[in-house]
């Protein structure tokens, strides 16, 4: 969520301050009609690729390419608009309400998808897992909120001049971030050539590149240069005043303009320690499982049911004569006594491979689904993939070869 909308956020409460102090009539207003009209286009679009899935997801992913082409031109106008500001005043609101329409309108269809993903495949809908990613969807979603509404109260308290600087620079980060994904759409559109240019923006700042978050930041650096502006031009009051309660006035004012530049330094924090240290620990590959012992005799792998009746998962691995690695897995299933062996490999997610997570759940690396392992063993999803075995006096039997015929899959 907070990767998702921060940027747009700090963006939007800047636009509303901006709009909120035009000449024209019922400038907020008309933002504001912009937002709607761009979440209510991005409902409709979530609904069309979810009631026809197959049919139209193509479509929409040029669609989705051409939108972003379309915003990072809305920006450079916006932009261009801003700077000219005399020249374009009477279409100044036009173009942010059109452009933030169409910002939301891309942006909508993911924070409705993230609520499908709520409860994993395997799990059951009332779980602490479900609850937990519940309960972080919408703590993601009130910091963006409260960091917008703070950025909006902190450019408020801004003069003119500063107003319009940092509008600007706000615009300017925007316009490079869609700007970049612009050329990559361009180019996944084939209506420009492969570059120097694209391949950089693919490396650094796609969703895959180095720094992805990167023009966040920029947007929370630049919230906090301009909160660091607003507390020290608001320390205390300027001039003369006629009695104690105007002089008692101003300082209320000064003291409300710097509690919104610590809200809007608090909620910078929190974004940061989102996607820093939160994002970490969500995303740090969880502990690999060890190959374990087996004995081996005329090409026949024999393990004991005592090592591996625990529950747990159990990993091994066997070394083919083409140096291929094979890895398989042996668990115990919770119902009755039989073992799920399989692969530690699956045909959907390929050589991703299973780890154990809590004491009762096995789950895909690339994926995240939850195995259900009374399944492990069988055909279909995103099992391991079965092969051939025997369970007789206590032990597991395996023929290498079974192995060996999979060997190709962990090349």
């Amino acid at each position: 969520m907070t990767e998702h909308l921060a940027s747009v956020a700090v963006l939007l409460g800047i636009i509303f301050s901006f709009a909120k102090n035009l000449d024209a009539k019922n400038s907020k207003k008309f933002i504001w009609y912009g937002v709607l009209a761009g979440v209510f286009a991005g409902f409709a679009l979530f609904f069309i690729r979810l009631s026809d899935p197959k049919g139209t997801n193509l479509m929409l992913i040029a669609f989705n390419r051409r939108l972003i082409i379309f915003i990072a031109a809305l920006a450079i106008l916006a932009l261009i608009a801003v700077l000219f500001k005399n020249l374009f005043k009477i279409f100044l609101n036009l173009i942010f309400a059109v452009l933030i329409a169409a910002a939301l309108a891309y942006l909508t269809p993911p924070l409705i998808q993230f609520t499908q993903e709520f409860v994993y495949f395997g799990e059951s809908g009332v779980s602490t897992n479900a609850l937990l990613r519940a309960l972080g969807y919408a703590l993601g979603l009130a910091v963006c909120l409260l960091l917008s509404l703070s950025a909006f109260k902190v450019h408020d308290a801004l003069s003119g001049n500063a107003k319009l600087a940092f509008l600007t620079c706000s615009l300017v980060i925007f316009a490079v971030e869609f700007g970049a994904k612009a050329i990559l759409a361009l180019r996944n559109l084939r209506l420009i050539p492969r570059s120097g240019i694209e391949m950089f923006v693919r490396t650094m700042w796609s969703q895959r590149g180095q720094y992805p978050d990167t023009f966040i930041y920029l947007q929370l650096i630049l919230a906090l240069i301009m909160l660091v502006y607003v507390i020290v031009n608001n320390l205390k009051p300027i001039g003369e005043f006629a009695n104690k309660a105007l002089l008692r006035k101003e300082k209320a004012r000064l003291r409300n303009h710097r509690r919104w530049s610590w809200s809007l330094f608090s909620w910078s924090v929190a974004a940061v320690f989102i996607l820093t240290v939160l994002h970490y620990y969500d995303t740090k590959p969880p502990a690999e499982l060890q190959p374990e012992p087996y004995e081996l005799n005329n090409n026949i792998i024999a393990i004991d049911l005592a090592n591996v009746s625990d529950g747990h998962l159990h990993k091994f691995s066997f070394v083919t004569p083409n140096k291929y690695d094979v890895r398989f897995l042996i668990v115990k299933k919770p119902a009755g006594t039989a073992y799920g062996v399989g692969l530690d490999a699956c045909d959907i997610c390929g050589i991703a491979g299973y780890y154990e997570r809590g004491n009762d759940e096995v789950v895909c690396r690339r994926c995240d689904v939850v195995m259900n392992k009374n399944t492990i063993g069988f055909k279909g999803g995103c099992n391991p993939v079965p092969f051939d075995y025997e369970v007789k006096n206590s032990k597991i039997y395996i023929d290498v070869n079974e192995l060996i015929k999979h060997e190709l899959r962990f090349r």
